[in-house]
């Protein structure tokens, strides 16, 4: 019988990154050559939080950014969730062609990744946007909320809360820093 290695997942080794860094890296996709569609996908998912697997299914809608989780389980219907439009992410979104961004290949954002920053992973942009999110002040309910995440174990948060649409984005609104 032959051993076979779990698989490696990002989150274990992963971690947010210093303002020093997301500053270097928003240097550095601004500097690259890479493709233009690339570079504001890379900048979606620092400002958003998705997965990459999610980004094909972004699309924007009053005042949020709607995906469908890439975590929906089996036999379950697809769920969307919503992250508002926060300042960070509005001052970009000029610029962005999400029906372009949409056909991204999420391995090509994985190795676009590493040649600008080979010490850290794609899925870092994730966590620093949550990260950031709680550094602005936004409850930790409302950021798991945002990621796709229950917001903890009790029934109360997971079953009876339900945040309206203009508090998330009243939230959302917290996360402005300068960079």
């Amino acid at each position: 019988m032959r051993f076979v290695k779990p698989p490696q997942y990002e989150e274990q080794n992963s971690v947010a990154l210093t303002m020093e860094e997301e500053r270097e890296l928003l240097k550095l996709i601004a500097d690259s050559k890479c493709d233009e569609v690339i570079k504001h996908s890379l900048i979606f998912l620092l400002y958003t939080g998705i997965r990459r697997s999610e980004l094909a299914s972004a699309i924007i809608e009053d005042g949020f950014v709607s995906v469908i989780c890439a975590k929906t389980r089996k036999n379950y219907n697809e769920k969307r969730r919503l992250i508002p439009i926060t300042p960070m992410l509005a001052k970009w979104m000029h610029v962005f062609k999400l029906e372009k961004m949409h056909t991204v290949r999420p391995d090509a954002l994985t190795q676009a990744m590493k040649r600008l920053m080979p010490e850290h992973h794609l899925h870092e942009l994730r966590h620093t946007f949550i990260t950031r999110a709680q550094e602005c002040g936004v409850p930790r309910e409302v950021v798991s909320v945002w990621a796709g995440h229950a917001a903890d174990n009790t029934q109360t948060s997971n079953v009876y809360t339900h945040f309206s649409r203009e508090f998330l984005k009243r939230e959302g609104e917290k996360v402005d820093y300068n960079i």
